[in-house]
């Protein structure tokens, strides 16, 4: 899959977005909900790929400062952590429920040996 490099800034209190090496690859809008929508239809214009057919890598230094834009990504790295590592957690809490109630033990038993409410260890159990 194909990447484009877009620079953002902001220009009389508009999101500009330029696409490195794109000829023609720079647009802007008034908020940056619609950003990512006109680049993608941009690029889209300017290479006759289809809109989800590529990523964008998104760097926002010029456009909230440095420290901001380190910040944004150090907040984006550990959320994605955070839903991986939820994802094994899930994972595990039902391996442990399903291991342990094929061992003959209680769904309250199991509840408290796992730090679970009981309703939680039933909706686990049934999955």
């Amino acid at each position: 899959m194909t990447t484009f490099r877009v620079g953002v800034t902001r220009e009389d209190g508009r999101w500009v977005a330029v696409v490195d090496g794109l000829r023609g690859g720079a647009t802007e809008t008034r908020t940056l909900i619609n950003l990512e929508i006109e680049v993608r239809d941009l690029i889209s214009g300017l290479t006759d790929a289809e809109p989800d057919s590529f990523s964008l890598e998104w760097h926002w230094e010029e456009a909230v400062g440095s420290d901001s834009a380190a910040a944004m990504a150090e907040f984006t790295e550990l959320r994605k952590q955070l839903e991986e590592t939820k994802a094994g957690y899930e994972r595990a809490q039902r391996k442990a429920v399903v291991s342990l109630r094929k061992q003959g033990v209680s769904v309250r038993d199991a509840a408290r040996l796992l730090g679970l409410s009981f309703q939680r260890v039933q909706q686990l159990d049934k999955t």
